[in-house]
C-alpha cells in the first residue's frame, strides 16, 4: 500500500457550515473507516452516517478518488486536524490523493516517518479531551479540494537542416528523474524506530488535561502507538479555496447507538434484505442436491 504526501496547499480561509448532515460518499470521492481492512459497520440515522465501533479497536481512515484529477484531503479526527494535532480547519495542508487512487491515513502525523494509530477508546481517554478539547469527539471529516489545472506550456520544435538526418525515436529518450524520484519516495517503511520524544509544551498539556475527570459515556480515539507511515511534501495548488465536497461520519459504540434509537441488530437484517440479490450467481450448469438428498 502507498503512502502518499502531504500536499502544501495554497489556500485561502474557509469555513464549512455548522451542522451539515454527514454522509461518507460525494460524487466521485468516498470515505471509509476500515477495522482490520474491512470497512466497520454503518447506519444511516437522520441524515448522517453512524459507524460502529468498539473500546480499543485500531482504525484506518481510507479516502478514495474516482476521478480523473489528482485532490488534496484536509482530514479531521474529533474536531483536530490528523496531521498537526491542532483545531481542524479547511484551510490546512491535507493529504494528495492520485486521480482513479486512495491513500490511508493510519493515525496522528508524529514525523514524516511516523505517525500514532487511530485507536477507539473513552472520551477521556481520546486525543482530543487529553489536549484539551473533548467537545467534538466521535466524528471524521475530510474536505476535498481538486488540483487548479494549469494550460500545458507550448511545445517548441527545433529547427532542422533539410539535409540533417531523421531525429532518433522518442522512446530512446532520457525519462524525466524528477516524476521517478517522487513515486520512488512513496513507499512505506517498514523500519523499526522509535517514536520521538513529546516536546515539554506537549507534556504539560497532557498533565493538566489528565486532571479534569470526563465521565462522557461513548467512544473518543486515542494518541495510540508510533507505526511507520512514510510521507513527504509536493506542491499543491487548489482550484477553489472551497472543498468541492465534504465528507464524514459519526461514531460511537454500541451502548452509545442504542441510546440514540438505533437498533443495530434489527438494521443490520433490514440492510441484508435490503441488498438480497435474486440472482447470486453460482457457476454450475444445473441446482446442486442439498446434504442427504437421494434420488
Amino acid at each position: 500500500m502507498f503512502r502518499l504526501p502531504i500536499a502544501l496547499a495554497i489556500a485561502c480561509m474557509s469555513a464549512l457550515p455548522a451542522h451539515a448532515e454527514l454522509r461518507p460518499r460525494t460524487g466521485p470521492y468516498e470515505l471509509q473507516l476500515l477495522v482490520e481492512g474491512q470497512p466497520a459497520r454503518s447506519f444511516p440515522s437522520r441524515g448522517d452516517t453512524w459507524v460502529l465501533g468498539q473500546l480499543g479497536q485500531r482504525y484506518t481512515l481510507r479516502i478514495v478518488n474516482r476521478s480523473g484529477q489528482r485532490v488534496e484531503a484536509v482530514v479531521s479526527v474529533d474536531g483536530r486536524d490528523v496531521i498537526d494535532g491542532q483545531p481542524a480547519d479547511v484551510a490546512k495542508n491535507g493529504y494528495l490523493v492520485p486521480a482513479w487512487g486512495s491513500v490511508d491515513i493510519d493515525g496522528w502525523r508524529i514525523s514524516h516517518e511516523q505517525a500514532a494509530a487511530f485507536r477507539f477508546s473513552s472520551v477521556a481517554a481520546s486525543y482530543a479531551a487529553r489536549t484539551g478539547a473533548g467537545r467534538e469527539v466521535g466524528v471524521v471529516g475530510v474536505a476535498v479540494f481538486p488540483e487548479k489545472r494549469l494550460p500545458p506550456p507550448p511545445a517548441v520544435r527545433a529547427p532542422q537542416r533539410l539535409d540533417a538526418p531523421p531525429a532518433p525515436p522518442c522512446c530512446g529518450e532520457p525519462e524525466d528523474s524528477s516524476e521517478g524520484s517522487t513515486l520512488g519516495s512513496l513507499h512505506d517503511s517498514r523500519a523499526a524506530q522509535g517514536a520521538p520524544q513529546a516536546s515539554a509544551p506537549a507534556t504539560r498539556a497532557f498533565r493538566e488535561a489528565d486532571k479534569a475527570k470526563d465521565d462522557r459515556p461513548g467512544l473518543g480515539t486515542e494518541y495510540g502507538e508510533a507505526v511507520a507511515s512514510q510521507i513527504h511534501e509536493v506542491q499543491f495548488e487548489r482550484q477553489s479555496p472551497r472543498p468541492a465536497a465534504t465528507l464524514g461520519c459519526r461514531y460511537n459504540d454500541r451502548a452509545g447507538l442504542l441510546a440514540m434509537g438505533i437498533d443495530v441488530d434489527r438494521v443490520a437484517e433490514a440492510q441484508l434484505r435490503r441488498t438480497a440479490e435474486p440472482f447470486p450467481g453460482v457457476d454450475r450448469q444445473f441446482a446442486p442436491p442439498p446434504p442427504g438428498w437421494h434420488p
